[in-house]
């Protein structure tokens, strides 16, 4: 009988320890998301068209056209060797800029255009 007594806190806190952990995983598992680069795009693009990935590049600054009528955004995107255009539309974010670095999500279609379905500008550290 004391056996079982002495068991019995030891499997809650198991448990307890265990659920903890799950939550804790599956809410970092999302923010950890991995994202290619322009040029991953490119050369994965027939493996990769009509899936949603995520793209993170540099705003190319002469490339942004916005039609506030029909909330549509037209920019490229670029890293050190390519550049990407992005078709979005949607509610742009207040951070967004020609020159910054954003993560974009949705699909690369066989026309050669990415159609974004969110755009996350990454913010700048304060500290650089």
């Amino acid at each position: 009988m004391e056996k079982r007594r002495r068991l019995k806190p030891i499997l809650i806190s198991i448990i307890i320890v265990s659920v903890i952990g799950y939550l804790i995983y599956t809410g970092l598992r999302d923010t950890m998301t991995y994202y290619l680069t322009v040029s991953e795009v490119l050369a994965k693009s027939s493996e990769i068209q009509n899936q949603t990935i995520r793209v993170g590049g540099n705003v190319s600054p002469d490339s942004v056209q916005w039609d506030p009528k029909d909330l549509r955004l037209l920019f490229k995107i670029e890293d050190n060797k390519s550049s990407l255009n992005i078709d979005y539309r949607g509610v742009v974010p207040d951070s967004f800029k020609p020159g910054s670095e954003v993560v974009v999500e949705g699909a690369y279609k066989s026309n050669g255009q990415f159609m974004a379905t969110t755009i996350m500008p990454k913010c700048a550290s304060k500290y650089e």
